[in-house]
């Protein structure tokens, strides 16, 4: 699977949804999602989870991290993949421009349907979809997974996220 296709199958995952409706959007992506993937054979369903999974370690830097920090008030490690998840199922436009510069999700992260910039399920639903119609746990990835974000290590306490990231700052910050 090439990342057109992989692009193709989020962004139509998304559709149908009410821009609107703050409550539901994320289950209802999940579903989409897992229907469409149910229809790929097996062997492509595991290409789509490693696209997802390349895509999850570019995301790994230091700047989106900051970006997820500044908008949800604080942001763990454990929740910085829920964010990158997030990403991810926002579409390639959204994805990109992100990675490129982080404050442009200023306005990503409060347009019409977003109810939150953690989304966990997401993540995991190319290997339900495995699992559910092979009827056995997904083979383990082999690509790319960095240990350590990519760039910068941004510290609260200096206030560089100031710097970094000025339009989030406007937007989000506390106090």
């Amino acid at each position: 699977m090439n990342a057109e296709r992989f692009w193709k199958i989020i962004e139509s995952s998304r559709s149908g949804f009410d821009p609107d409706r703050l409550d539901g959007n994320m289950e209802q992506q999940c579903l989409e999602l897992r229907r469409m993937l149910l229809e790929l054979p097996p062997e492509e369903i595991l290409e789509f989870r490693n696209q997802l999974l390349e895509r999850m370690a570019v995301a790994f830097h230091w700047d989106l991290w900051g970006a997820a920090y500044i908008i949800a008030g604080g942001c763990s490690d454990d929740g910085f993949a829920d964010f990158r998840s997030w990403l991810i199922s926002m579409g390639r436009r959204v994805f990109e421009a992100a990675v490129a510069n982080p404050d442009s999700l200023a306005e990503a992260a409060n347009a019409p349907g977003v109810e939150d910039v953690f989304f966990e399920e997401f993540q995991y639903v190319p290997a339900q979809a495995y699992e559910e119609l092979t009827e056995q746990e997904p083979p383990a990835y082999a690509g790319p997974s960095p240990v350590e974000p990519a760039g910068e290590r941004w510290s609260e306490d200096e206030g560089n996220l100031a710097q970094r990231l000025p339009r989030l700052w406007a937007r989000y910050r506390r106090g």
